[in-house]
């Protein structure tokens, strides 16, 4: 997913991006169990390796990302779909951008716009944000203009957009940013005194 700068910094850059939701095209990814494919690359194209090593899925996509919930995310001519362990293509070949599955839903871009889907590949919330991000702790960090706002799993702004840069929840808390200056609120958008040690690579 491309984070475009905006009104966020460019030191907010290195810390808005919840590195567990992004697709990193290697088989050093997060992967959700040893027992499931992992991707691997065999002449420039993606495939997949069973836990012994052996060629479960045939190198035939561009893109190729871990299982999350029982997906994976995958491309061909730049266009992303997710397979099952079986190599089965079960969400068609038809977005411009995707992330994997969190909480039984996944970001998916068609134009500029992003939305959600669920696991049947089933449109639940519509083409409607600049930036979209995976659910975590029942809440999804989406760019509406130039703020960065939280929405539950029907579409609706738990924290309405009104900070210029904002992470994914953790352990109850999400840090964000506004006129440059970084705090952390609780899933109510209250603020959080976490004291003056708090920062941009704070996770916990």
């Amino acid at each position: 997913m491309t984070i475009r700068k905006g009104a966020i910094t460019g030191l907010a850059l290195i810390w808005l991006i919840p590195i567990t939701w992004l697709c990193f095209i290697s088989s050093a990814c997060k992967i959700e169990g040893a027992q499931l494919p992992t991707p691997h690359s065999i002449e420039g194209k993606w495939g997949y390796l069973d836990s012994e090593g052996n060629l479960v899925i045939s190198p035939k996509f561009d893109e190729a990302c871990p299982f999350s919930e029982g997906l994976a995310r995958v491309a061909v001519n730049r266009k992303s779909g997710y397979i099952n362990p079986s190599g089965q293509l079960v969400v068609p070949l038809r977005y411009d951008e995707a992330l994997g599955f969190l909480e039984e839903f996944a970001p998916v871009r068609q134009g500029q716009k992003w939305g959600y889907i669920n696991q049947k590949g089933q449109l639940v919330l519509a083409f409607q944000f600049d930036e979209a991000w995976g659910f975590s702790e029942g809440l999804a960090c989406v760019r509406v203009g130039q703020k960065y706002g939280y929405i539950n799993p029907k579409g609706g702004f738990v924290i309405q957009p009104q900070f210029d840069a904002a992470r994914t929840f953790s352990n109850g808390f999400a840090i964000v940013e506004r006129n440059s200056r970084p705090f952390a609120i609780d899933t109510n958008g209250r603020y959080l005194n976490r004291g003056k040690n708090l920062d941009l690579t704070d996770r916990n």
